[in-house]
């Protein structure tokens, strides 16, 4: 390869975004390179133009590729490509002599030394042959200059860093570097579906198998109707819109709602948990031989819950043809979660209603492979085929916003002349701040004791970010209530009480 291949967007001069690539790259061979850094390129260009910039430059190196453009937005958006390790914004300068580049920088950095410790940090790149000085020769000559006006040099814990990249024809001088995802480009890897319920794990699950770098669709099965569809919908139309850069990821709603209802006729109790993932699985591998997916992928770990002890985990995959990765498995709650406030999902994630718990009593532990075969063949597997068969497909980008699947008076902005108002929150939630005049219930009393409630009341359901509000609500009016629910949650309600009160 040569070193340095142009691919021209625009021919205006810009602001130069350096890109270090992941190390897994780095030490593939020649031919896998290539293909790997062709679609790195791919979804570079595609996470750029989804976000409306179309005018730069790519640059491509061996071991790394410069991003020529103006628009701000750029290196955050660079930063969530898989395959960039690191993204590095600077400035680049043509130079002849290493007083050149001390002249330069000298003129960029002495007003910024003023009264504060500095240190250089220099290197060189790519045929540094053709690079007559060290880079410990570039620091000590740039440090020298900029010394008188600063309060010293401290290379342990500067207040000021002076990055410098040196190469052949051009000397970049490096603001701060925004930390990459790594991994490998998505795609790079072909193409699998994710099991998505909204939660943390299902959303870290398929985050950390496009970062090595699978294309992902996703499915969602239906338990809890519009207002489980919409939480599900916005984790996954934000997971995509942040991450699925360069691929167009599909959708698909499977309603498993009858399937329940004909498991809970016709089997145990103890079995319901692991019975429904078990038909979650089969009714995926349907999918996955229809659609051509080579494996399924969800965010089970081990011992998280009771359907997922070691046994529970051996005996839902049994029988079940297709593959079923599990990159969470070895991963504790902690874990997850931290990983979900990384990628932006947590809060979104954090208020999405559990539905695959089931009342059915104590819940097996320990399940038998061949029992939950017995206990299976006591479901219809025409109905579940029917179901797979009529799921809806839609494509991500194009898909509607949650908010839009609900009536249109459900979600309010302001409060409810005379309605009782429930906080559907945790008591760690309610500790920081109390909804005034509010009746305190968490989630999961409200939805086993809403039936008590007088049916003469309207109420206004609060929860954190209106998901759990929204599915209560809905699930009030069709018991005949008047119920609504305050739109994005109690944040949204305490700054409107905040401007109601000014």
């Amino acid at each position: 390869m040569s070193n340095a291949e142009f691919i021209v967007v625009s021919t205006d001069t810009y602001r130069t975004i350096i890109l270090r690539l992941s190390g897994e790259l780095c030490i593939k061979s020649p031919q896998v390179r290539r293909r790997f850094q062709d679609r790195l390129l791919h979804n570079i260009r595609m996470a750029l133009e989804n976000a409306g910039i179309t005018e730069y430059k790519l640059i491509r190196h061996w071991s790394r590729m410069d991003v020529e453009v103006n628009d701000p937005r750029a290196p955050e958006i660079l930063a969530r490509v898989y395959g960039i390790q690191g993204v590095i914004p600077a400035y680049a300068y043509p130079w002849e002599t290493l007083e050149d580049i001390v002249e330069i920088g000298e003129r960029l950095y002495r007003e910024k030394v003023v009264g504060k410790t500095f240190a250089v940090r220099s290197k060189r790149v790519g045929n540094r042959g053709n690079i007559p000085f060290a880079s410990m020769d570039l620091g000590r000559a740039l440090g020298s200059s900029l010394h008188a006006q600063s309060a010293g040099v401290d290379l342990d814990n500067p207040e000021v860093v002076v990055g410098v990249e040196v190469r052949e024809n051009n000397v970049f001088f490096l603001d701060d570097e925004l930390v990459g995802p790594g991994g490998l480009p998505m795609g790079s890897e072909g193409k699998a579906v994710a099991l998505m319920s909204g939660g943390f794990d299902s959303a870290v699950a398929a985050y950390m198998m496009q970062k090595r770098g699978i294309d992902l669709d996703f499915i969602f099965f239906n338990l809890g109707g519009p207002a489980h569809e919409r939480g599900v919908r916005d984790v996954t139309k934000m997971l995509c819109e942040r991450w699925s850069n360069g691929y167009q990821a599909k959708f698909h709603i499977v309603d498993l709602r009858p399937i329940v209802a004909d498991m809970k006729d016709n089997v145990s109790g103890s079995y319901w948990q692991l019975l429904l993932k078990r038909l979650m699985m089969r009714a995926s591998h349907m999918i996955c031989e229809e659609e051509g997916y080579p494996a399924m992928i969800t965010g089970e770990s081990a011992g998280q819950v009771s359907s997922q002890t070691l046994m529970n985990l051996a005996a839902i995959q049994t029988s079940v043809l297709t593959p079923i990765l599990r990159p969470l498995v070895g991963l504790n709650k902690e874990d997850i979660i931290a990983l979900a406030r990384i990628i932006g999902t947590h809060d979104l994630s954090a208020d999405v209603p559990e539905f695959c718990a089931l009342d059915g009593g104590r819940p097996v532990t320990n399940g038998s492979a061949k029992r939950l075969d017995r206990e299976e063949e006591r479901v219809s597997r025409k109905l579940l085929e029917s179901l797979v068969e009529h799921r809806k497909t839609l494509k991500v980008c194009e898909m509607r916003g949650g908010a839009d699947m609900l009536e249109s008076d459900l979600e309010v902005d302001s409060l409810v002349e005379g309605a009782v108002m429930i906080d559907l929150r945790t008591s760690a939630a309610r500790s920081k701040w109390k909804v005034p005049d509010a009746v305190e219930m968490d989630f999961d009393t409200a939805v086993g004791n809403v039936a008590y409630l007088p049916k003469e009341a309207t109420y206004l359901l609060l929860c954190d970010v209106g998901l759990k509000s929204a599915f209560l609500a809905d699930m009030m009016r069709k018991m005949g209530f008047k119920a609504h629910s305050f739109r994005r949650g109690t944040r949204a309600l305490r700054r409107h009480l905040e401007t109601m009160a000014a």
